[in-house]
């Protein structure tokens, strides 16, 4: 008696550890199993042509013979051809977002079972992870002699975002000793510039592995005239002028 019941226990062990779903394989009251692999419940994927075309791939499963499946998107539905157990088909669906398909599946007995994947289509190609990296960008701005250069405009820009034909970034100024700091900005190439009045433009395209970064700048002071530069093209204005005036 006692090992019958040590018996009993352990298959409810046994059983509670391991539940048996009634829809993971057909039986009697459950004929068909559909099982939809792709696109899987709840994921994303990116598409830039429209209507989008989406791959459906699905395993059957039925007691008895199937002798009708259909792949519906609610805007295209698909008469799949036989073999039935395997289903490797093509839809299409209009728009991106959120969007389901649902598979459906007849036997000979009458019996239909239908299952459902949602999923999101988002427009446009895969982008790049570095694409959506966001950089903050900090450093000192000097002169050729070292010493800090304040109130010089700086500018980064992202290489790729970019609105109305202008990519996006952010400015910012430098304070009393030179040092800036700009945040947020896309990837993954920047473009940064310094400008200040008696200062050649600063221009310059990087790439960093790093989303924090030290950048430091250093400016060349614009050339200048000097006073003889002037004299000497006045003076050899004068000479073009009385030379003709003598051959004249």
């Amino acid at each position: 008696m006692k090992s019958k019941l040590l018996f009993l226990v352990i298959l409810l062990l046994i059983f509670a550890n391991h539940p048996v779903s009634a829809f993971s394989s057909p039986s009697e009251d459950h004929p068909i199993s559909i099982i939809i692999a792709s696109p899987a419940n709840g994921s994303k994927f990116h598409s830039d042509v429209v209507p989008h075309q989406v791959r459906v791939l699905a395993n059957i499963s039925s007691t008895y013979k199937i002798t009708r499946v259909t792949l519906d998107s609610g805007w295209e539905t698909v008469e799949v051809e036989e073999p039935f157990n395997e289903i490797d088909e093509e839809i299409r669906i209009d728009s991106s977002g959120e969007r389901s398909i649902v598979v459906t599946a007849w036997d000979e007995k009458g019996n239909s079972v239908s299952e459902t994947t949602e999923f999101t289509i988002i427009i446009g190609p895969p982008v790049n992870p570095r694409y959506s990296m966001q950089f903050t960008v900090y450093g000192q701005v000097t002169d050729s002699n070292g010493e800090p250069v304040d109130n010089c405009q700086v500018q980064i820009n992202s290489s790729f975002y970019k609105y109305l034909d202008v990519y996006m970034g952010s400015s910012n100024v430098t304070d009393i000793n030179g040092n800036y700091l700009i945040e947020d900005v896309y990837g993954p190439e920047l473009m940064i510039t310094a400008e200040k009045e008696g200062y050649q433009k600063y221009k310059s395209m990087e790439s960093f592995e790093s989303t924090d970064v030290e950048f430091n700048i250093i400016m060349t002071p614009e050339e200048k005239e000097s006073p003889l530069s002037y004299f000497i093209i006045i003076i050899s204005i004068g000479l073009a002028i009385l030379f003709r005036i003598k051959r004249n």
